[in-house]
Formats: structure tokens, sequence, C-alpha cells
């Protein structure tokens, strides 16, 4: 990505400069520039009357079915945000690691895509199907390994479900992983394999609740974020609880 097609204008309303995206470690601006789903980012986010709010987020870059460049935000919450409005099947098939496709309207527009759960966020990551060259990697494949998938395989792949293909005397696993740039991964190995790296990267990206985090001196730190927002929110719950027990106990006569 060329620095000119940075949208500056969209990192501005989350509290991220120019200056700030300059000194931003490189793993970090790179990954943001190569399209990644960044790990946790605590960031000061302008809000009204010149006040800025601390929020915890995801953030990534994509390309939409018109190839103009959006900035995604994935924000941190307690229980997974339904906003999509996934039903309990499709719910169901997200929480146990799945890929799905659904359709959405918004007047007389349908868009299909790609939806996926962020497990550390609890937000639903999604991506228009449009913008995920599934097909041409399929075909790629075909024509670079000398295979033909069949229908069924093809069609399972293109709903976003991991597919193992025969390669010769080896396996390679093909699915929709909307964490990575290009909305999908190709993996040397069988089904076992796909899974064990997927628990593999879930337990790097979790280890410690890694983040960055945007500091007074104005600097980039990588340091245990989540961790300490998990601990500030079972606090805050505490605290509540406690309030509505002692309100409970004036109840009574």
């Amino acid at each position: 990505m060329k620095n000119e097609q940075i949208p500056f204008e969209k990192f501005a309303r989350i509290g991220i400069t120019k200056k700030d995206f300059a000194q931003m470690p490189d793993l970090l601006r790179e990954a943001i520039l190569s399209g990644q789903l960044t790990p946790m980012l605590r960031l000061r986010v302008p809000a009204i009357h010149g006040r800025e709010m601390e929020i915890p987020m995801k953030i990534q870059l994509v390309y939409d079915k018109n190839e103009q460049l959006q900035l995604l935000t994935y924000q941190m919450h307690r229980h997974l945000d339904n906003r999509l409005r996934l039903n309990d099947a499709e719910l169901e098939r997200v929480r146990g690691g799945e890929a799905i496709q659904k359709e959405f309207h918004r007047g007389t527009d349908r868009t299909l895509r790609y939806v996926q759960l962020d497990k550390e966020t609890n937000c639903l990551i999604y991506r228009d199907v449009a913008t995920v060259k599934m097909n041409k990697k399929l075909q790629e494949l075909e024509k670079v390994k000398d295979i033909a998938l069949g229908i069924n395989q093809r069609q399972a792949a293109t709903e976003g479900k991991p597919v193992e293909l025969e390669v010769g005397h080896e396996k390679v696993t093909v699915g929709v992983d909307l964490r990575e740039p290009q909305g999908f991964k190709v993996v040397k190995g069988d089904m076992e394999e796909w899974k064990r790296q997927e628990a593999i990267r879930y337990d790097d990206a979790n280890e410690g609740y890694m983040g960055y985090v945007q500091t007074d001196e104005n600097r980039w730190e990588y340091k245990q974020v989540v961790d300490k927002l998990r601990h500030e929110e079972n606090v805050n719950m505490t605290e509540e609880q406690k309030k509505k027990e002692e309100k409970k106990q004036g109840l009574k006569m």
C-alpha cells in the first residue's frame, strides 16, 4: 500500500494521527498496512467537548467490493456482540470457530459476507464474499498442482469451510480466515494440522493478553492490555454488585 493511499482521516477518528502512525513499531505498522487484523490496541479516541475515551479495540484495513479502502474497528466486549443479528444456529457455528456465509440486506441492496468470531474482543469480524478471492485461489491451486476439485469441495470452500486437498503425495488445507489480509489461508497438512495451527495461533495471541498501548509519553508500548482491562471490569462488576446488595439491605425494614 502506498503512503498516499493510507486513510489518515479515518485513523484520526480513532485517535491515531499521522505522527502517531509514523511512531508505531514497524511490526504493528506493517501488520496494519498488509491488511491483517491487529493485536489489541488501547486507543485514546476523541469524544465530545474535546475529551478523550480510552477504548480497547482491534483494527483492520480492507478493500470493499468497490475497491474502496475501509477501516474496520472491533471494540472489546464482555459478551459476544451480535450486532450482525446472527441466529442461534449461526452463533453456535462461529463460537465453534467456523467462518460462515450470511446475506445482509440494506434497502434493496443485498451483500453476501463471510462472518467469523474474534474471541479476544468478542466481536464478529466480517468481509464481503466478493473481496475474498477464494475461487481464484482454488483455480490457481488446481492449475499449479494439477488437481481437480469436486463440486462438493468447491462449494464447501466458497461457503467458508476449510477443505483438505490431495496434492501429489501431500495434503493441503484451504479455508476462509478473515484475520488474514487476503481473507483466507493455505496450510500444508491435513485438517488436523489446520486445527492444530488454529489452536497455536489462539494461544500465541492470548498469551499474557498482549497488545499495544499508546502511552501518555506518546509512545507505543507492547504490554498486558487485555488482562488489565478484564481485571478492571471484574473490579467494576464487584463494586456494582456490592452497591446493589447494599441497596437491597437498605430496603429491608
